[in-house]
């Protein structure tokens, strides 16, 4: 069953509708024809207090659904309990939405891991590592979160796994039940379904006195400060995002030739695989670019994954290459300035840069992707030549995706600029 395949819409809009009729004690009703479509009839009760005309101001509050005091009042709702005890892995291939779920994760005080892919997943709970929850990203590149997840229950693992996907749609609850998760949560993550979460799959399981001594722990300790909105600058968040435009330039820019060849009188060159990578690439691409509030480019992101869904080749044939140029726009606006050549690079940095790299090999041809990363994230921690971060980017990528063979390629380019 290819699930992603067959999706074709991001899901979000019934979920929203019916949580809106919820709160005004509406209702929602549908009727469908196959090949021919579907009505869905809205019905909200109202009741009439006067004559006095709405007005302009009122009007635009309708059509965002911004009211005053309403937000305020649902956050008040939720009271975190402080869980040191409980621990949680969060698999997505956006390091900005692992930003933003680590944010909303931070008040709960839990032990909080990572993984950029389902291969990392998988190789977490090799190594014998056991969560209270996962929370796993639906649509991930090569190894999608059901895959994973279908691996993971293979060997045995038995705890919560929770999918994360942006495209609910109706049946979405079945379909991940049946292939081994424990339940499911809609992107954007609603605060209060994460907190209900958290509650009953890590706080109800403890003992009374192990919450009770939980909660004495955080009367003496400052408040967590998991905002990612607030003080934080939306500049400082987006050289998170950067990451995830260079890995997508990397896969776009694989796949542009390929489409580049398609036309109305000629068979396509892509293949099944080419066609899901691309999709679950600019699917990734849309939520990243909400993220920093690029609103317009993550709407081009969704028309193209949904063009790669419905195997449209023509249509992201069109597209493609306008979304890439903004995406190149997009990185060099937020790209921070780099040393413009080898020779700004200092004898103590070329030691430590050749001594990572000889360790990321190492790992590489033992198998160790963890210990490759962490060597790699060292790399990456400092400043280099502009030619040199493009090279471990690329490394980042081919990490990611296991293609080690690639890395040591992108290595010896590295030792040939010094």
């Amino acid at each position: 069953m290819d699930s992603n395949r067959t999706i074709v819409g991001t899901g979000l809009g019934m979920h929203i509708t019916k949580r809106l009729l919820d709160a005004m004690n509406g209702e929602i009703s549908v009727e469908s024809k196959q090949g021919k479509g579907s009505v869905f009839t809205v019905r909200i009760p109202q009741e009439r207090i006067g004559n006095k005309v709405c007005g302009n101001e009122l009007a635009q509050q309708l059509r965002s659904s911004r009211f005053k005091g309403v937000l305020k009042s649902n956050r008040a709702q939720i009271m975190r309990e402080y869980m040191p005890y409980g621990s949680v892995l969060v698999v997505d291939d956006v390091e900005s939405n692992l930003y933003v779920a680590r944010g909303m994760l931070l008040p709960y005080g839990l032990k909080i891991e990572a993984a950029s892919s389902g291969f990392s997943a998988v190789d977490k709970i090799k190594e014998g590592n056991k969560y209270d929850i996962i929370f796993m990203d639906h649509m991930m590149p090569l190894m999608n979160g059901i895959d994973a997840t279908k691996i993971i229950r293979g060997m045995g693992y038995t705890n919560p796994i929770i999918a994360l996907t942006a495209n609910a749609l109706a049946g979405t609850s079945a379909m991940f039940l049946e292939n081994g998760f424990d339940s499911f949560m809609s992107k954007p993550i609603d605060l209060r379904e994460l907190n209900s979460q958290l509650n009953r799959l890590i706080r109800d399981k403890q003992p009374p006195e192990v919450i009770e001594a939980a909660r004495k722990q955080m009367k003496n300790k400052k408040p967590v400060n998991g905002s990612v909105n607030g003080s934080q600058k939306k500049y400082d968040f987006s050289k998170i995002v950067v990451q995830d435009i260079k890995k997508a330039l990397s896969v776009l820019e694989d796949i542009l030739p390929k489409l580049n060849e398609c036309d109305d009188a000629r068979e396509t060159s892509l293949q099944d695989a080419d066609i899901s990578l691309f999709t679950t690439t600019v699917h990734g691409m849309k939520s990243a670019l909400l993220n920093i509030e690029e609103a317009e480019l993550s709407a081009a992101a969704l028309k193209l994954e949904q063009a790669g869904s419905a195997g449209k080749i023509t249509e992201l044939s069109a597209d493609i290459s306008e979304f890439i140029s903004s995406l190149r726009v997009l990185l060099k606006k937020y790209t921070p300035e780099e040393t413009s050549n080898s020779d700004d690079i200092s004898d103590e940095s070329r030691t430590f840069l050749t001594e990572k790299l000889s360790e990321i090999i190492a790992a590489c041809k033992s198998v160790q992707k963890k210990a490759a990363k962490t060597a790699l994230d060292e790399l990456k921690s400092k400043m280099w030549p502009r030619e040199v971060n493009e090279l471990l980017d690329e490394i980042s990528t081919y990490l990611l995706y296991g293609e080690l063979k690639k890395i040591t390629a992108a290595v010896d380019k590295i030792q040939q600029i010094l």
